[in-house]
């Protein structure tokens, strides 16, 4: 499901009030579907000149379609939209002040510079003379508020051939031959919250999906990949306080240039995808339906984003009982239903086998509910449709377990602590969630030390969490 900043909307209205709105051309680079349901990549260029625009479209053209093309991004590339909007630069390039104390390392040396760039990207942000960082964030939220607001994950491009980038709330690059890849790795910052798998200092070390103090490969978050696919629990160095942190592997993309994506990271980025969109796009009927006399009512998948490989899987129930199985359409003969309520429901999962965690196939359900009353008359028929992602952290706790719940529509949530073997623990008052994001706070330190789960139940359907109390 999409996410949007209250902050940043304020902030948006409060820029576009002040400032003269810049209207830019915006290409179309790659085009899946309805940009509301879709994640929308936009890219920009800096220190391209109003004669320089048709380069710009062949650099973002490249750049959008080798991101695109690495795993896992590429099994899920029919998820994204991408454009690019012609920012017109009133000077070439990007700045240089030459003020950072490894400027001397750069190879080709980076001349001075200081030119007038629309976004102000420059070199030696932070001291570190590669971290090419745009510092006119006004000009860019204007210019996404005025061209495409609808906008998922934004990639600046300097037009520079010097090496650089940095991630961040935009992912930035240069033009230079190490550019692609250098995109790659930082949209890994910015669409999935990675770490780098190089130590980077003690000021970005903390515990996240891909960087732990855990060293049991039984409790580190990525536990369920050690041992497969070169994924272990392996030592950071140097310097500071490197030694008490932990990567996944030795040889991924978010350490070194011109390698895959390691297995946590890539299903980190998976996640990230699902927690953006609902991979069902449209489907039929979806209005309510009054008096329908027709006896074989068709109920059609008519919009799907699929992953490459095709890892969705559907079921279809009506009253309980199984009548379809990873089809995109059913028939239900009217003629077999008895006069009363009967409930058709349509749920649908990611098994795709590059993300291992613990219950995933009950975290993400989209599903579509059709309530069929029958009279003497015909068919009267209401439509109800949800899509539920659920996540505990951290894990294993202390005594705060927060629950991070997403819907699609407001629902009625009832949560518990059950044991091992089921026994119920204590159960946690309902509480109605709203539409979107949800956090529950868990006070769990009265409870003994152990394995639980937490059992969510949203209408009709019902997860468990596995959790560790320390």
């Amino acid at each position: 499901m999409k996410k949007f900043s209250t902050l940043l909307i304020i902030f948006t209205t409060f820029i576009v009030n002040n400032l003269n709105a810049q209207v830019f051309e915006v290409d179309t680079l790659q085009y899946n579907g309805d940009e509301t349901k879709y994640i929308n990549i936009v890219i920009m260029g800096d220190g391209y000149t109003s004669s320089e625009q048709e380069d710009f479209i062949v650099d973002a053209q490249n750049l959008s379609t080798y991101v695109l093309s690495q795993a896992p991004f590429s099994n899920y590339v029919k998820y994204f939209n991408v454009f690019a909007i012609r920012v017109i630069s009133a000077e070439t390039g990007a700045k240089h002040p030459n003020n950072a104390t490894d400027c001397n390392t750069a190879s080709p040396a980076v001349p001075v510079s200081n030119p007038s760039t629309y976004l102000g990207c420059t070199f030696d942000y932070f001291g570190i003379h590669r971290l090419i960082v745009p510092l006119n964030n006004s000009n860019i939220i204007n210019v996404l508020a005025n061209n495409f607001p609808n906008y998922d994950q934004v990639l600046i491009v300097a037009n520079t051939p010097y090496y650089g980038g940095s991630g961040g709330a935009y992912s930035t690059s240069t033009n230079g031959p190490s550019s692609f890849e250098v995109t790659s790795h930082e949209i890994g910052h910015s669409f999935a919250a990675l770490k780098d798998e190089y130590y980077p200092g003690d000021s970005y070390a903390s515990e996240n999906n891909n960087m732990s103090q855990q060293t049991n490969p039984n409790l580190v978050k990525w536990k369920n990949w050690v041992g497969l696919n070169g994924v272990g629990i392996y030592q950071h160095c140097c310097g500071g306080n490197s030694g008490n942190w932990y990567r996944p592997h030795q040889n991924c993309k978010m350490r070194f240039l011109g390698v895959d994506f390691c297995r946590v990271c890539s299903q980190t980025i998976i996640e990230s995808v699902h927690n953006r969109v609902d991979p069902i796009v449209s489907y039929l009927p979806a209005n309510p339906i009054v008096n329908s006399s027709n006896r074989f009512l068709d109920f059609k998948l008519i919009e799907i984003m699929k992953p490459i490989p095709n890892t969705l899987k559907t079921i279809w129930e009506l009253d309980g009982l199984q009548i379809g199985k990873n089809v995109d359409s059913v028939k239900v003969d009217q003629n077999n239903l008895s006069i009363g309520s009967h409930i058709l429901s349509m749920d649908m999962v990611d098994t795709t086998a590059l993300v291992k965690i613990d219950n995933h196939e009950t975290l993400h359900i989209s599903s579509i509910t059709w309530t069929i009353n029958k009279t003497t008359t015909g068919i009267n028929m209401e439509i109800d449709k949800n899509r539920i992602a659920i996540s505990i952290f951290p894990n294993p706790v202390n005594d705060i377990l927060n629950v991070s719940i997403d819907v699609e529509k407001p629902s009625l949530n009832t949560l518990e602590i059950v044991s091992l073997n089921g026994s119920l623990v204590f159960a946690i008052k309902s509480k109605g969630l709203v539409k979107g994001l949800n956090q529950e706070i868990v006070n769990i330190e009265n409870l003994e030390p152990g394995t639980y789960f937490l059992r969510s139940k949203i209408g009709k359907y019902q997860n468990s969490l596995k959790f560790i109390k320390q």
